[in-house]
């Protein structure tokens, strides 16, 4: 009870604290506050500023590319990615929230275990640092005719010794939702950014992986745990990186793929065209109009008469 009625006198006890500033626009502002929320200094929780910037950068780790060899199955099927198209893919990402596409292609005619991937799909999507949601309906274009689905890529802001659950569950979804993929010609390939560099490593699913990723789709989607998951539900498989055919893209009608500065458009069940096109940077002002409408309406209310009163000065 003591130390009740200690707190009760303190909050009674308001300090009053008056600071003077200036706006931008040299008014002198005097402001007087008496609770200690009001104190406190605001700061935004994101850091999109300073990713931005950081993304500019991505351009110098596709000169250090390192495919994982490791624990690969040679009888299996080997899937061989442009290097262009790849380096396209990782300078329009971001470091920490994880971007995706979808990956078709075509065999040689002379040999079937050969997977020659050919064009990368940017659907509409929303990621974080350790996943990304995409529209539950495939891309359809008439590019795509002769293509066989080959998977999904996606990066990650750091290597991890094995494939993530989540992946296998986005995997084992996409899989049951759509029969036109294999599970013994789909893959997850994913590309890691390391210090200075970037990791590729392709994994396929085991039939156990795939069965345990279809009984946790419900799970994931409220945070559950990976019990039974283990190293058996998924194998490496071969890939390589080829400058001797090149690819294309594809992305959406609108040119936007990005719904993370406008996650309320988003939505699995959203319905979405696709063109041919080479695909915009993560921070394109296309995917953050928000910011845009941001700095317009401070134009409108006089700093644009400011700039312009400066500019006459100095000339």
């Amino acid at each position: 009870m003591a130390e009740v009625e200690k707190q009760a006198r303190e909050q009674s006890q308001l300090t009053a604290v008056t600071s003077k500033t200036q706006n931008v626009h040299g008014d002198n502002m005097v402001v007087t506050t008496t609770t200690q929320y009001e104190q406190q200094a605001f700061s935004t929780r994101t850091d999109w500023r300073v990713r931005a910037i950081s993304a500019t950068n991505l351009y110098l780790r596709t000169n250090h590319i390192y495919v994982s060899s490791e624990e690969v199955s040679e009888d299996g099927i080997t899937y061989v990615l442009p290097k262009k198209m790849l380096s396209k893919f990782i300078t329009i990402a971001d470091l920490r929230t994880q971007i995706a596409g979808y990956m078709y292609g075509v065999s040689p005619p002379d040999n079937d275990q050969v997977k020659e991937v050919r064009c990368i799909v940017l659907v509409p999507q929303v990621g974080n640092h350790k996943g990304v949601t995409l529209p539950m309906r495939l891309p359809d274009h008439e590019m795509l005719d002769g293509l066989e689905p080959l998977g999904w890529l996606h990066t990650q802001p750091s290597e991890l010794p094995q494939l993530p659950a989540g992946d296998v569950i986005t995997h084992a979804k996409a899989m049951d939702a759509n029969k036109s993929w294999d599970g013994d010609k789909t893959v997850v390939l994913t590309c890691a950014f390391t210090p200075g560099s970037c990791s590729l490593s392709a994994h396929k699913l085991t039939s156990k992986g795939y069965a345990w990723g279809k009984d946790n789709i419900s799970a994931a989607a409220v945070g559950g745990d990976t019990q039974g998951y283990g190293a058996d539900c998924y194998e490496q498989v071969q890939m390589l990186l080829s400058d001797r055919f090149q690819g294309f893209f594809l992305v959406p009608d609108d040119d936007v793929w990005n719904y993370n500065f406008m996650g309320v458009k988003h939505s699995a069940g959203m319905d979405y065209g696709v063109k041919l096109g080479l695909p915009k940077e993560f921070y394109h002002e296309y995917h953050r109009p928000a910011h845009f409408l941001t700095f317009s309406s401070m134009e409108d209310s006089g700093l644009g008469a400011d700039h312009a009163d400066i500019d006459d000065n100095f000339s």
